[in-house]
């Protein structure tokens, strides 16, 4: 009757720790999912980022090709 006794306390602190470590991983879980969103809203910030970089990159080599066209032409003038 003894050994019974303690089988049965020894079932429920298996059930409480396995109620636990339930709680424990859904934690975590959900930890993770906000992780991977937060993870993919950088991702789409870093791809605008670098989209916008790049075309402030053109715009400013399209500006220096114009003032490079300009100084030619009053270069060109002068000779002519």
């Amino acid at each position: 009757m003894l050994k019974v006794h303690e089988l049965e306390k020894a079932k429920r602190a298996l059930e409480v720790t396995l109620e636990e470590q339930r709680t424990q991983i859904e934690e975590l879980e959900d930890q993770l999912q906000i992780m991977e969103d937060a993870k993919l809203r950088l991702e789409v910030n870093m791809q605008a980022l670098k989209a916008q970089l790049d075309r402030e990159l053109q715009a400013k080599d399209e500006q220096a090709d114009e003032g490079k066209r300009a100084v030619l032409r009053q270069v060109s003038s002068r000779y002519e």
